[in-house]
C-alpha cells in the first residue's frame, strides 16, 4: 500500500464571514435573470434560477438555494425540459441533504437518476450517484453507499473524465471509510488530491486532505491527521469556504486532543464556533452543539 506522507508546511489565513467572489457572481446572475424575464426567455430564466441556487448552496444559504431550485424545477417541468429538470432535481437533492431532510433528498435524487438513465446522461447520472452515496450513508446504508460511489467512479473512468474522477474519488473514500476500510480510503483520498492538484481545483484538493486527516485518525495516527486537517483548514480559509473551514478545524482539534495538545485543540474549536456563527441549518447546529460540548 502507498503511504501518504503528511504535508511539510502550511499557511494560516484570516477568515471572513462572506465571500466577495460569491456575492459578485450572485449579482451577475441576478442581472441575467432579470434580463431573461424581460425578454421572455423562460428556459434562460430557469437556468439563471438554478445558477443563483448553486451560488446560495456554495455559500450555505440553504433555504434560499432550495427556493431557487424549486422555482427552476417548476419552470423546467412546464417547458418539458427533461434534461435540465433532472439536473436541477439533483441540486434539490443536495440542498435537502444538507438541510438533513433525508427522505426528501432520497426522493429527489432517485427521480433525477431515473430521468438521467432514461436520457442516457451518464455524467449527470454519476453526479446524482455522488449525492445518493451521501444520503445512503446518513440513512445507515453504508454498503449501498459504497456501491453508489463505485458506480459513479466507474462512469468517470469509462469516460476518462479526470474532473469527474477526482470529485467522485472523494465520495468513494468517504464510503470506504464508513465501511471500515481506512487503507482503501486513504488511497482514494490520495488519488483525489493528486488529480485535483493537476486540475487546479484547490477546494476539492483541500477536501481530500481533510478526508485523509479523518482517515489517519481512524488508523490511530493523530499527529499525521492533525497535519492534514491543518492544511485543509488553511486552504479553506483562503478560499472563503467557511463551512469546510469549520469542519477541518473540528477535525484538527479532535486530533490534537488525542495527542494531549488540549489548549491548542480548544483554540481551534473556539475558532470553529466563530466560523459557524452565520449558519443556522440543522447540520451546522449539530456541529456547533458537539463542539460546545467538547469545549465544556
Amino acid at each position: 500500500m502507498t503511504v501518504w506522507r503528511r504535508p511539510s508546511f502550511w499557511r494560516v489565513w484570516a477568515w471572513r464571514t462572506r465571500s466577495p467572489i460569491l456575492e459578485e457572481a450572485a449579482e451577475y446572475h441576478q442581472g441575467a435573470l432579470e434580463a431573461r424575464r424581460e425578454t421572455g426567455d423562460r428556459l434562460g430564466e430557469a437556468l439563471s434560477l438554478n445558477d443563483i441556487g448553486l451560488i446560495h448552496l456554495r455559500g450555505r444559504r440553504l433555504e434560499a438555494a432550495r427556493d431557487h431550485f424549486e422555482q427552476a424545477v417548476a419552470l423546467l417541468r412546464e417547458l418539458a425540459a427533461t434534461h435540465w429538470e433532472a439536473v436541477v432535481l439533483s441540486n434539490l437533492a443536495e440542498v435537502t441533504y444538507e438541510l438533513a431532510q433525508l427522505d426528501e433528498a432520497s426522493d429527489f435524487v432517485h427521480r433525477a437518476l431515473e430521468a438521467h438513465r432514461e436520457l442516457g446522461n451518464q455524467g449527470d447520472g454519476g453526479n446524482a450517484l455522488r449525492i445518493l452515496r451521501a444520503v445512503q450513508r446518513d440513512l445507515g446504508q453504508p454498503e449501498e453507499a459504497l456501491r453508489s460511489a463505485q458506480d459513479a467512479l466507474d462512469i468517470a473512468l469509462t469516460h476518462r473524465n479526470h474532473m469527474w474522477e477526482g470529485y467522485w474519488l472523494l465520495e468513494l473514500g468517504r464510503a470506504q471509510l464508513a465501511n471500515g476500510a481506512p487503507h482503501d480510503a486513504l488511497v482514494s483520498f490520495q488519488q483525489a488530491a493528486s488529480l485535483q492538484r493537476r486540475l487546479g481545483d484547490r477546494a476539492r484538493e483541500a477536501r481530500a486532505w481533510d478526508g485523509a486527516g479523518e482517515t489517519y485518525r481512524r488508523l490511530g495516527r493523530p499527529t499525521e491527521a492533525a497535519d492534514f486537517h491543518r492544511r485543509a483548514a488553511a486552504a479553506h480559509r483562503e478560499l472563503d469556504d467557511l463551512w469546510h473551514t469549520a469542519l477541518a478545524l473540528d477535525g484538527l482539534a479532535g486530533a490534537l486532543r488525542e495527542v494531549d495538545e488540549t489548549e491548542e485543540a480548544r483554540r481551534h474549536w473556539a475558532e470553529a464556533l466563530r466560523v459557524l456563527a452565520p449558519y443556522h441549518d440543522p447540520r451546522a447546529a449539530a456541529l456547533r452543539d458537539r463542539i460546545t460540548a467538547a469545549l465544556a
